[in-house]
């Protein structure tokens, strides 16, 4: 993971602000995603165009006519258990 974070910031991100969002579900729903990859992209899409699409009329807002955003998605598929020490 660290390796993946280096190689973004490193060579794909933009000299930009980035802002970091995530989105939690209950685990009944996480057990579901983990299970069904079509429902867990279809998931992830939809978050991201909410938050893409807040942003457009955020920059909008504050006068950005052209505002335009990016996303990396990480689905994390292991639960609070997870001990990246062990």
């Amino acid at each position: 993971m660290a390796e993946l974070a280096a190689h973004l910031v490193d060579h794909v991100f933009p000299q930009v602000p980035v802002r970091q969002w995530v989105l939690s579900l209950p685990h009944r729903i996480r057990y579901l995603l983990a299970r069904d990859h079509d429902l867990c992209r279809a998931v992830v899409a939809v978050y991201l165009r909410t938050v893409l699409g807040f942003l457009r009329r955020r920059a909008r807002d504050d006068g950005v006519a052209d505002g335009r955003s990016g996303a990396v998605a990480i689905v994390q598929r292991f639960g609070a258990a997870f001990d990246p020490c062990s």
